[in-house]
């Protein structure tokens, strides 16, 4: 059958690529058309080209969105540094439907801006957060039929890699702060975090630029603290491991603790999901923790799980740009803002010293202020 739809991609060879496959999510999906692709590396552009199956390429995306017609964008770099750029330029262009790579951008106050232009030009946003894996969407409706009693804490944690403190809250610190709004069901009220490097509490000093675009950040130990509106609690962690082996990322994840059970949910390799069938954790001969199946999803390779992860996504914003809604299972422009104020907040507590509520009046990187710490 002849396409629906009209895609154009937007990468950048060796400035964050084109993220976790974002660019092939199309691949799977007849009734869409990848009919152009800009990059401004030249060799990048014919290998994307090629790989996307693209009818044009074009090196400027500006001079893309001007010439092409299409319905929906990618905007693929991991690098975040030009998605402040780039997502405007698809507000302003035919386009109705943006999918974007996380984190969404470097500061809030980039991402208000992006997001401000999405609304007036009347795109639907959706980002590649880890919520569209069918376990963390099964835990939900877990949540929400009260499988595991009255929702308590929710309790995350990054790769704690060789990136972990700051890195590791910028680059995998998004999808769980997501994942935690998403299970708790509701929004942040305060954060309280501590921040360390080497053991010592970081000063304002101690900040240094971070990879991929995301700006100062600081320390190699975090420990945050979050309360939701609705009373439900949220723990984000990332300690030090100098080992760095392949073990370190089934730290990645999180559990969802009810006054009845457990959920702990991996998310490397790309899905894995438990319970514990009682809301106290000590281990006995009666209770054990059970692993839990999604027959239809373990049949998928590993190495296909995150592709199939973003056609979920993809699916669902096509169908909210037909209905002039925004997207509910996957991630939302809002969703991710949220998310990315949550991880801001962590260094703004820190550096004053105290809980912060939320929104943040401050939408600029903490560091960049020039404070000290408060005693």
């Amino acid at each position: 059958m002849s396409a629906k739809y009209k895609a154009a991609i937007i990468g950048h060879t060796g400035q964050g690529d084109y993220g976790h496959g974002l660019d092939l999510v199309y691949k799977d999906m007849s009734e869409v058309a990848v009919v152009a692709v800009a990059d401004l590396n030249p060799a990048g552009l014919d290998a994307a080209k090629t790989r996307c199956q693209a009818e044009r390429g074009y090196t400027h995306f500006e001079d893309m969105l001007e010439k092409e017609t299409v319905d929906i964008v990618n905007v693929c770099p991991r690098v975040v540094t030009y998605h402040g750029e780039m997502v405007r330029a698809v507000a302003l262009s035919s386009a109705r439907a943006l999918f974007c790579e996380k984190p969404l951008a470097a500061t809030l106050r980039e991402a208000d801006s992006m997001l401000k232009a999405c609304r007036e030009g009347q795109v639907c946003v959706a980002v590649a957060h880890r919520r569209a894996n069918p376990y963390e969407q099964l835990a939900k409706r877990w949540v929400d039929e009260g499988r595991i009693g009255q929702l308590q804490v929710v309790r995350t944690r990054g790769k704690w890699d060789h990136r972990s403190g700051g890195e590791d809250l910028a680059v995998l610190g998004p999808h769980m702060m997501d994942s935690m709004r998403y299970m708790a069901g509701s929004s942040v009220k305060w954060v309280h975090a501590h921040i360390q490097s080497n053991g010592k509490s970081v000063r304002v000093e101690d900040a240094h630029i971070g990879n991929e675009g995301i700006g100062l950040i600081s320390g190699d130990q975090i420990t945050a603290h979050y309360a939701f509106k609705n009373g439900v609690t949220g723990y984000f962690e990332s300690l030090p491991n100098h080992k760095s082996t392949s073990r370190n990322t089934r730290h990645f994840g999180f559990e969802i603790h009810g006054t009845e059970g457990i959920l702990s949910l991996r998310n490397s390799p790309n899905g894995e999901m438990y319970i514990y069938k009682d809301g106290l954790f000590i281990p006995n001969d009666e209770v054990a923790w059970e692993r839990v199946y999604i027959d239809e999803w373990e049949a998928v390779p590993l190495n296909e799980r995150t592709h199939y992860s973003n056609v979920r996504i993809v699916k669902e914003l096509l169908e909210a740009m037909e209905k002039g809604s925004e997207v509910v299972e996957a991630s939302s422009g809002e969703d991710a803002l949220a998310a990315q104020e949550m991880i801001v907040a962590v260094h703004e507590s820190h550096i004053k010293g105290s809980r912060v509520g939320l929104p943040l009046v401050n939408r600029e990187n903490p560091y960049s202020v020039g404070r000290s710490l408060e005693t």
